[in-house]
């Protein structure tokens, strides 16, 4: 059913493979599924703006200028957003949800100002308008222990919003999976030492943490599209 078909991966770490060889939600739909995959995601990455990290409106405009093509894209988006790197305040602003579905360019977006809804909607506008072939998965991270609570809900449902609005399919592993990394067992079997802690790093999922907790709902939500 997919074999050959070409899948492009979006976001970040997350997507990306970071603390688990570089092996991602991509390289494990390859595997099981049969995907022809290239990933634009970088560990790292912002939905909005922030100094000195990938921008994910870059790795959308590099596709584009690239004329990639597509059968099916999955992607990632707001757990860097919502990192507090000053303990106080969310890195990217949340913003407003526009109105209607007109003024979105993606390569109108400008760095100074950008909040996360808007440079979301302009992502998921560019998906459907220079991809209209490709089927779309947006994958909703687990409940992180690195993050603030109410801060990785308040985006989360923002981005889960946003993608009902756009007519886009969710993956919900912070739902449909029971991977609460606020847990220390969770976060130890099912995370990466990625920083040399001696325990798992509450972010990147490990070989267990894709295949048990990811991957499942991920190729559920991809087989219904």
């Amino acid at each position: 059913m997919f074999t050959g078909k070409k899948l492009l991966v979006f976001g970040d770490s997350i997507m990306f493979g970071s603390g688990n060889g570089g092996v991602g939600v991509g390289e494990y739909l390859r595997d099981h599924l049969g995907f022809n995959v290239k990933k634009y995601c970088i560990g790292g990455a912002r939905v909005g703006y922030y100094p000195g990290k990938n921008w994910m409106v870059e790795q959308l405009r590099r596709a584009i200028d690239e004329r990639a093509y597509a059968d099916y894209i999955v992607f990632d988006g707001f757990t860097n957003d919502c990192n507090m790197t000053d303990g106080k305040t969310c890195d990217v602003p949340l913003g407003d949800i526009s109105e209607g579905f007109e003024d979105f360019d993606i390569f109108a977006v400008k760095k100074e100002g950008s909040t996360f809804s808007n440079c979301f909607e302009n992502i998921l506008y560019s998906f459907k308008k220079y991809f209209p072939d490709a089927k779309l998965l947006f994958v909703r991270p687990h409940n992180m222990g690195r993050r603030d609570d109410a801060a990785q809900r308040l985006y989360g449902e923002r981005a889960v919003e946003l993608c009902k609005k756009w007519g886009i399919a969710v993956a919900d592993i912070y739902n449909k999976s029971d991977m609460n990394t606020f847990l220390p067992e969770h976060r130890d079997k099912y995370t990466g030492d990625t920083y040399g802690w001696g325990k798992g790093d509450s972010t990147h999922p490990n070989t267990a943490g894709y295949l048990e907790k990811y991957m499942p709902i991920i190729e559920e939500e991809i087989v219904k599209l």
